[in-house]
């Protein structure tokens, strides 16, 4: 069959420790939700948002000017394909492309292919690539796709590994013809080729013989064929993005310059938006507990952006005592999540009821609820603790335990206090190792150097590229964002897998669902918050920004004169 656009309409779906004590602020009536019968949607938010999900992408674009985002930390690499980091992929994004990319239904739509064929069975794709350029002048060629996917997708990209894994060949007929042989169908293959998904094509020319995570096109000297050519990074203050004078869209982008602004603290991010010093910012770098501020402010609009993200707290089940079910249950027993939802994130979001986010509803078993099975009561922690044979001492102390977050997100910190007063109660002394997001990456995922860490991992929009890398052995990896907790079940690889390798939703989501009640019960991970992704910009931004992934498109935005 022939397709324009590709892959199903359903493949789409897809944050400094305070030190001031926690504060019940006023809870948000409106409660902003995805909704569970739609899961992939852009919804406007607040009484000066109005319809702009809508209307945003409307209107007459116009060329010039210069937007200013905020990120909060420098990027640690410039490469999309070996980082799921969303200060690196923020810029990564801006730089480089995927074979394919996602539109605002969350489905996979051409990027550098233009087109493409996939034969019945499922099992070969034929993409026709565009006529581009890179950075440097050099065409781009199917060459720099085969070698992307062979040497550094299917190294290096966490989001990319169950694609790789049922790719058999790759193949080049031509500059501009690649063909991609797999073997067994893969639902999510074209959602797997796009940037997003950690498969950001990169310049064979310079990679090739070189070290894939040192090379400098990788770090700071981004080479690509995307939209925006990164001029200038002053480290700790801002990135400098300038328009592709040769850009393959032809009158694309329609900006400038994009200046990524570096804020650490998430109260100045929110101070340096609404003083118009800034004129976006990703959900991930706005604070839930503030959104009722740029909901009232007449020069700010809102986007909620439907890509399933959720907060989870990991266990490392390399020590002991966490490798002890008991243990696991009791710490879960003792964390008030409803609690966490309403102070820390203001009622946004949901409460997770197992470990697959609700709003991938096809793969979600809403009968599978982790409130139920461990309601919150810390006598029954204590009474599991007993269980496991952790007792209290004389001073009622059963247990420390090291706690790993990224000190740059906003409210990791107020939810450690959380977390240290409610253990606390059952006998659990918690230890804060809170730090700067480059140091955390290094102890957790490169060293495995934790007790339990505080995460956000992205659904990715699908759970054979998002959910699966948090709990399938083969994951089990010292890289960034996979199975950081060491848990391997035999069962979950084979329910994984099975949901990977269908082309049906209900054949892939009953799969899933199996896979619901073991996670359940082996608690390799605390799902603590589905986010509730709102983004905020200035109202002079127009067209698709927060489009989709919220990473892509921004050669379609343009600022109001």
């Amino acid at each position: 069959m022939k397709s324009r656009s590709g892959g199903d309409k359903g493949q789409g779906n897809r944050v400094d420790s305070s030190r001031h004590g926690i504060t019940r602020r006023d809870l948000m009536a409106s409660g902003a939700r995805v909704a569970l019968a739609a899961p992939f949607i852009l919804s406007a938010i607040g009484p000066h948002a109005g319809a702009m999900a809508q209307a945003a992408a409307t209107g007459t674009p116009r060329k010039g000017g210069t937007l200013i985002q905020v990120i909060s930390a420098d990027p640690n690499s410039s490469n999309p394909s070996i980082t799921t980091s969303v200060p690196d992929t923020t810029l990564g994004s801006l730089v480089y492309e995927g074979v394919t990319t996602i539109d605002e239904d969350f489905r996979a739509v051409p990027c550098l292919a233009e087109s493409w064929e996939i034969t019945p069975d499922g099992l070969r794709y034929t993409f026709k690539l565009v006529d581009a350029k890179w950075h440097d002048g050099k065409p781009f060629t199917s060459a720099d796709v085969k070698y992307t996917l062979e040497e550094v997708s299917t190294k290096y990209g966490a989001r990319f590994k169950a694609a790789a894994d049922l790719i058999t060949s790759i193949d080049t007929p031509d500059a501009r013809t690649l063909v991609i042989q797999l073997s067994k169908p893969y639902g999510p293959l074209l959602f797997s080729l796009s940037a997003y998904a950690g498969a950001a094509i990169v310049p064979a020319h310079l990679f090739k013989g070189t070290n894939v995570l040192e090379n400098p096109a990788s770090l700071d000297k981004p080479v690509g064929t995307g939209p925006f050519i990164l001029k200038e990074w002053r480290r700790g203050d801002r990135l400098v993005l300038e328009r592709n004078p040769n850009y393959w869209q032809p009158g694309k982008p329609y900006l400038d310059q994009i200046v990524l602004k570096i804020i650490p603290d998430g109260g100045t991010r929110v101070l340096a938006l609404k003083a118009g010093e800034v004129d976006y910012s990703y959900f991930y770098f706005y604070p839930p507990s503030r959104i009722k501020e740029a909901q009232s402010d007449p020069r700010l609009q809102l986007r909620e952006q439907a890509v399933p993200q959720d907060k989870v707290l990991i266990f490392n089940l390399r020590r002991k005592p966490f490798d002890n079910i008991k243990v696991r249950e009791a710490l879960l027993r003792a964390t008030n999540r409803e609690y966490i939802k309403k102070v820390i994130y203001h009622d946004l979001g949901n409460v997770p009821r197992n470990h697959m986010d609700s709003r991938l509803s096809w793969a979600h078993d809403a009968n599978i609820d982790l409130g139920k099975m461990y309601a919150f009561s810390i006598d029954a922690a204590k009474k599991a603790l007993d269980e496991a044979g952790i007792k209290p001492d004389s001073r009622g102390k059963r247990l420390e335990v090291k706690l790993a977050f990224d000190s740059t997100d906003t409210d990791f910190g107020r939810l450690s206090q959380v977390l240290a007063a409610t253990w606390g109660q059952a006998g659990v002394q918690l230890v804060f190792e809170g730090a700067p997001r480059n140091v955390i990456m290094e102890k957790v995922f490169a060293e495995w150097d934790f007790d339990v860490t505080l995460q956000a991992y992205s659904t990715a929009g699908d759970p054979a590229l998002g959910v699966a890398r948090l709990y399938i052995s083969s994951a089990i990896q010292k890289r960034p964002f996979l199975n950081v907790s060491g848990y391997s079940n035999p069962e979950i690889d084979a329910l994984f897998d099975a949901g990977a390798n269908q082309s049906d939703f209900a054949s892939r989501g009953a799969a899933y669902k199996k896979a619901a009640p073991i996670l359940a019960r082996d608690l390799p991970v605390i799902p603590i918050w589905e986010t509730a992704s709102i983004n905020v910009a200035s109202t002079r931004v127009k067209g698709k920004w927060a489009w989709s992934t919220g990473y892509s498109h921004w050669e379609d935005v343009w600022l109001e004169g």
